[in-house]
């Protein structure tokens, strides 16, 4: 038995050896080079990797599943086809795949192997392609599960006349560029154009390049400056740059929104084509997006908890700390916007109100910590809209009170920003980021100890608010930079706790629940708040609304004539479930819309009045 068991624990370690072997045998660096197919619409990119195998039998080559900085599985290697290797004689290689995305590459007689394969990419037609690296490039395993070490090389052949820009270094080669790393490789989005429109400026020895792709009435010029100006005051703020070129890669869309994705000296951005000056809320949601993924050049990129680096793109990367990587990436463009006189004091507190009006009526406050988002954010259920919160928004309130807290107790001698500067010496690349569990607060609290060692446990804050659920008393921070919150309800509504819409959910997408839009002129049920008359009554999430008390029900119609009922009336209401009609009755309740605003108190304090100013970078407390 003694001996069965040696045999067993010998095993594993042969193994080990072997593995630990063929990773090291392997030698950089690794080259790419990508051809465009000749016929856009057929949106295929030809990608050939290239590296040296040295003495290994074979060699594995994977597709990332997931994109830093965008939490989500992406199965990307469902887009890959025709995969193939070949050596330097020529011969054939065999392969078979280990898993969904991984490729195992047999070597024969040659040393340097070369696998192609064909992607299939929406992102590529007849005037630009765009390749974003983790849904593009396979990557040589190494030391499993991570990325064979050494420098990146990459060519692309693109039409004659055609641009690329990129944040990786050129080369002398023509359109072909070099990173030092696979992590920092995938980092650097490349877009290729047939017509390159940017705008460009400097500052303080690093170049910015604004790449607008898309048509549309944007004024160029005004983003440009606007951009230039929140990125002057992040570069003073943290001390400077660690990047010579930052790109802003700005895609025109349909539509209002804006959203982006960060990389190491790069962004893509997402904006409204026709729309981005129609009014200040769309437009200042634009540039509050720009300043969040620009600062993410310091925190995510460079601050960050442990886990997110080394990267191991085989699955999720599981954190507790989204909270602070995302969500007070999301107070530093709110406080930056303020700062840098982009935004007002109102447009400030408009957003801050904002903020935690989302909050207060999110119904999963009650059951899920900020800390608990983070870590589930890979795996959202459909009932969301009811069991979670959202930990950008949480996030953001989180930086609001912390900073204002951490003033309060250090009498304005220290900051929310000494925290992230001594994080930024301490824990960001490549040193180690900060640990898991205690690693945000205990910088918190290094710092505040540094000017009240008496007031420096942060204990009760992170399990009341973090690790916790309950309400937060928003008077009893905001208080300490002389302001208060003011709530006002609304005259109550009839109400059964429903909200509705022209799409239906019909099973999952990439990036949330696919929706199937109804016929023109039909409404559904979209939500159902727990605890209400629709619940109570047994209406369901999808049920088309057909009459009411047996009138016909059209869509741009429904919400005022229901407006009309009587608060304590029953409402009959017919639905379309599947292929039944049933005819449903509820009582009609009562909602009272709550509002937030924020106004200055004139009883504020000297110390209170301090804080307010150096906080928001007022020169003067106005109640």
């Amino acid at each position: 038995m003694n001996k069965t068991r040696a045999v067993r624990f010998i095993v594993p370690v042969i193994l080990l050896l072997i593995s630990s072997a063929v990773a090291n045998a392997q030698t950089g660096p690794v080259s790419y080079t990508v051809t465009l197919d000749p016929k856009p619409t057929t949106h295929f990119v030809h990608i050939a990797l290239t590296l040296d195998s040295g003495n290994a039998s074979s060699i594995d080559v994977a597709m990332p599943a997931w994109s830093p900085g965008a939490y989500n599985i992406h199965n990307a290697w469902r887009n890959v086809q025709e995969f193939s290797a070949a050596d330097e004689t020529g011969a054939q290689l065999k392969f078979e795949k280990t898993d969904k995305q991984t490729w195992r590459i047999h070597r024969a007689n040659g040393r340097r192997i070369t696998a192609r394969y064909k992607l299939y990419l929406r992102d590529y037609n007849d005037e630009m392609c765009y390749l974003r690296g983790p849904s593009v490039f396979m990557y040589v395993v190494g030391k499993r599960p991570y990325p064979l070490d050494g420098a990146i090389k990459v060519k692309l052949e693109v039409p004659q006349s055609w641009r690329i820009q990129t944040g990786m270094d050129a080369t002398t080669e023509p359109n072909t560029f070099t990173s030092d790393s696979y992590d920092t490789f995938i980092d650097a989005s490349i877009v290729a154009v047939a017509n390159l429109d940017q705008t460009e400026f400097d500052y303080k020895g690093a170049r910015y390049y604004l790449v607008f792709l898309g048509k549309g009435n944007y004024d160029r010029e005004r983003i440009t400056r606007d951009t230039k100006t929140y990125v002057s005051h992040f570069v003073d703020m943290m001390g400077g740059t660690p990047y010579k070129k930052y790109i802003f890669f700005l895609r025109a869309r349909p539509g209002s929104g804006s959203g982006g994705l960060e990389h190491l000296n790069s962004t893509d951005m997402s904006f409204s084509a026709w729309n981005s000056h129609s009014s200040w809320a769309i437009y200042s949601r634009f540039l509050f997006v720009g300043a969040h993924e620009f600062f993410h050049l310091w925190n995510v990129k460079r601050i960050r908890p442990a886990i997110l680096g080394p990267f191991d793109y085989s699955r999720e990367q599981h954190t507790r700390n989204l909270y602070v990587s995302e969500g007070m990436t999301s107070y530093w463009a709110a406080i930056g916007l303020k700062h840098s006189g982009l935004w007002s004091r109102k447009d400030y507190f408009n957003n801050l109100a904002t903020q935690i009006a989302t909050l207060q009526s999110a119904p999963g406050r009650k059951i899920m910590s900020v800390e608990l988002s983070s870590w589930d954010t890979w795996g959202v259920g459909d009932n969301a809209a009811n069991n979670r919160i959202d930990y950008y928004n949480k996030g953001e309130l989180l930086g609001n009170l912390l900073d204002l807290e951490i003033r309060h107790r250090t009498a304005n001698q220290r900051s929310l920003t000494d925290v992230f500067m001594y994080l930024m010496k301490n824990h960001s690349l490549p040193k180690p980021g900060f640990e898991e569990t205690r690693g945000f607060r205990d910088a918190v609290e290094l710092i505040a100890r540094q000017a009240a060692p008496s007031n420096a446990d942060f204990a009760d804050f992170f399990a009341k608010y973090v690790s916790g659920v309950e309400e937060i008393p928003w008077n009893d921070f905001l208080r300490h930079a002389g302001l208060e919150l003011e709530e006002q309800k609304t005259w109550p509504a009839p109400s059964i706790g429903i909200t509705t819409g022209t799409a239906i959910r019909s099973g999952g997408g990439i990036f949330g629940p696919a929706l199937t839009p109804l016929p023109e002129g039909q409404i559904a049920i979209t939500g159902i708040a727990p605890g209400s008359a629709a619940e109570q009554s047994g209406f369901d999430i999808g049920d088309v609304l057909v009459a009411m008390d047996g009138d016909r029900i059209e869509s741009d119609t429904f919400e005022r004539r229901f407006s009309e009922k009587k608060i304590g009336a029953t409402v009959a209401l017919t639905v379309l479930r599947r292929d039944r009609l049933l005819t449903i009755n509820a009582t009609i309740g009562s909602q009272e819309k709550i509002t937030y605003s924020i106004r200055e108190r004139s009883d504020a304090t000297d110390l209170q009045k301090q804080i307010f100013m150096s906080w928001l970078g007022e020169k003067r407390f106005e109640p």
